[in-house]
């Protein structure tokens, strides 16, 4: 009769041990599965959106407008490069990103580096200043003389920055808060 006793016990101590190995198991396979999924995550975080510029894109000349409605036509013809700082008045990390680019300003690009901020939400007002209301801007800002053109279209997500060189071609190109690294990156591109 002992020996009826005992084997129970050792059916459940046996189920136990199997089903702790496949606790392990699962575990390991979920922490697994967690991982690819923050790499996976990190990349789309990372990755421009769906139909952004992206190096190696080439854009048209295109018009801007200025606070008297006077138009501007940026052509990527000239000596040297063009930087577009794309923002909105509106937008939380555009606030957060436009010291950031005012303090790489401040070291002055290059020579050869032309700066032109375009404001998405660009207002034209007869007398008034309709730019961003931030102090000190390094850069001129202007509208866009057709927000649903061809060159905004491009800028789907702001704040971005963009390099393009005379011939057009985009050479970096960057959208969201900058971090650390994009704004080393984007200080040696304006250094030229």
């Amino acid at each position: 009769m002992t020996g009826e006793t005992q084997n129970p016990r050792d059916r459940f101590t046996l189920f136990l041990g199997v089903a702790c190995a496949a606790l392990a198991v699962l575990t390991l396979l979920l922490a697994w599965q967690n991982r690819s999924l923050k790499a996976e995550l990190g990349a789309a975080l990372n990755a421009p959106p769906s139909g952004a510029l992206k190096a190696g894109d080439r854009l048209h000349a295109f018009d801007l407008v200025d606070a008297a409605g006077n138009k501007t036509r940026v052509a990527f013809d000239g000596p040297g490069d063009t930087l577009l700082l794309v923002f909105s008045s509106t937008c939380g990390a555009c606030t957060e990103t436009i010291p950031l680019w005012n303090r790489l300003l401040a070291d002055g690009p290059s020579s050869t580096v032309h700066v032109v901020g375009i404001q998405t939400d660009f207002q034209i007002a007869a007398g008034a200043d309709a730019t961003v209301p931030i102090p000190n801007l390094r850069f001129p800002v202007f509208g866009s003389a057709e927000p649903r053109g061809e060159a905004m279209s491009r800028f789907p997500a702001i704040p971005a920055a963009a390099l393009v060189d005379a011939k057009g071609t985009v050479k970096s190109v960057w959208f969201g808060v900058p971090s650390d690294s994009q704004v080393s990156e984007l200080r040696r591109a304006i250094a030229g």
